[in-house]
């Protein structure tokens, strides 16, 4: 039995791109909505306050690495991925990797470890084997389709994923279909309820001409430069619309943009807090694939235009939603400009990828991903399916590891 006290949950993520944040940020507000003071949520950014360089750089390195359409990052994203390759790799940095690894766990004492991003993964689950094997790992995918090979580690306990597609990833990385459970992927709740407010009555709030069809561009939580480009294709080709450019955290694109002479009325933000009444008030998403972007459109109703993809990782994201017939895929400024004019003009179009938008949503998956949590927490020892972690292919290297480490003092 669970002692009297709240259920500890420690959330990890990181800052490369805003999707993990949001998502672990979206259930840990789910289980104190639906549990209150009888769940305690730590959230950790494991890479920047526990990993050993560069990997402690990654959150300002990540930006970078998009330049160039995200080749470098594509590149890098396929060659890595791989169980085998991402383990290697661990064992090889085990010496480096450990001792942060049992300090972040120290740290932060919890009866759930819930990761929401992939790259701490494994070095937290090997952790966990040696200093903590009774205490639950759980994986939250914060891709829509594409599960990278660093998802894989034998302590987890389950993964919670956002489609179909993402369980079949895992299953051909060789995790067993018990494992897996499709929950979709958690968007905050303030997304599904804006929905069903009139879309003149939130531009009205927001400062914005109310019955004037309104363009909304983004370009992710970083702000990635070629948006500019878009923002400007898309300004000349709809010159009676209203626009809404959010360059996200980077402050030069925003004060770029907001120097610009817009051939029709231009509203430009910097990093927004309210993302799903700028959706809201919108009649067109123009945006580049981000899982969570996509799931958020989906959820508030709004149909797309998808003019850029981080090659490997988002690319298939474009899939899923052009398959639906949820949006509209465009790469670069000149064809995106041409789908939002296309969208504007046949309001047909734009209302039934609207609805094709909205079937495909999930408005429903934090509170689903926070209740199996909460069950996993509350039951402590391995439900049926689960993995028994002294069978680990990896307990006498850990061993050896725990040996040396105490008879020598090293690490």
């Amino acid at each position: 039995m669970r002692p009297e006290r709240p259920l500890r949950f420690l959330f990890l993520h990181s800052r490369t791109g805003g999707g993990h944040i949001r998502v672990a940020r979206t259930v840990a507000e789910a289980l104190q909505e639906r549990y209150g003071e009888d769940a305690k949520v730590t959230l950790v950014d494991a890479l920047a306050e526990y990993a050993p360089w560069p990997l402690s750089a990654a959150p300002r390195w990540y930006p970078l690495a998009l330049r160039g359409d995200g080749k470098v990052y594509g590149f890098g994203f396929t060659v890595l991925n791989g169980p085998r390759r991402v383990q290697a790799i661990v064992h090889l940095l085990w010496p480096i990797v450990y001792p942060r690894a049992v300090r972040l766990l120290r740290d932060h004492p919890a009866d759930v470890v819930v990761s929401f991003h992939p790259v701490p993964l494994y070095a937290v689950s090997r952790a966990m084997e040696m200093i903590c094997p009774d205490v639950p790992l759980v994986a939250v995918g914060t891709d829509l389709v594409v599960m990278h090979g660093a998802w894989v580690a034998p302590g987890v306990r389950r993964y919670l994923v956002a489609t179909e597609e993402a369980r079949e990833q895992l299953l051909r990385h060789g995790v067993e279909p018990e494992r897996i459970e499709v929950t979709g992927l958690p968007i905050a709740r303030v997304f599904r309820e804006v929905a069903q407010e009139d879309p003149r009555e939130v531009r009205r709030r927001l400062g914005l001409i109310p019955d004037l069809t309104t363009v909304l561009v983004i370009g992710g939580g970083v702000g990635v430069e070629s948006l500019e480009e878009v923002a400007c294709a898309v300004a000349a080709a709809v010159p009676e619309a209203q626009m809404v450019v959010v360059a996200g955290q980077n402050e030069r694109l925003r004060a770029r943009l907001a120097s610009i002479s817009w051939p029709c009325r231009v509203r430009v933000e910097g990093f927004v807090e309210n993302m799903h009444e700028w959706m809201r008030a919108a009649d067109v998403l123009v945006t580049k694939a981000g899982p969570t972007t996509i799931a958020e459109a989906m959820t508030v109703g709004i149909p797309m235009v998808l003019w850029g993809a981080i090659p490997a990782q988002e690319t298939p994201n474009v899939r899923l939603v052009v398959k639906a017939g949820a949006g509209i895929w465009a790469p670069g400024a000149r064809r995106a400009a041409e789908a939002v004019a296309y969208l504007l003009r046949h309001s047909g179009i734009r209302l039934a990828a609207a609805r094709e938008s909205s079937r495909m949503a999930s408005p429903e998956a934090a509170e689903r991903v926070a209740a199996i949590l909460w069950e996993i927490g509350q039951r402590g020892a391995p439900l049926p399916g689960d993995v028994p972690i002294q069978n680990s292919p990896h307990k006498r290297t850990l061993r050896w590891f725990w040996f040396r480490r105490r008879v020598t003092g090293l690490w």
